[in-house]
């Protein structure tokens, strides 16, 4: 639904489940409904707010400027 741009859902998955774990309780196991509490102040746009938190190690500096530096001079 994501794709859709219904971001209000939160995927909980095993993968989700596990790196939120060890992004934000060094680990521990956590409920689904702590997970939900934790993303709950972005209303609507909980469920992106959750894959971008998630993801972020996924794009490191090196990746990001390298990206800007193609958009600068695609113009």
């Amino acid at each position: 639904m994501k794709l859709l741009g219904r971001y209000d859902g939160l995927a909980l998955d095993s993968w989700v489940r596990a790196k939120f774990a060890r992004t934000h309780y060094r680990g521990r196991v956590c409920s689904d409904a702590k997970i939900a509490r934790y993303y709950s102040r972005f209303k609507t746009w909980r469920g992106l707010a959750l894959w971008c938190d998630l993801t972020r190690d996924w794009l490191n500096d090196d990746a990001l400027a390298a990206e800007a530096r193609g958009f600068a001079g695609a113009t």
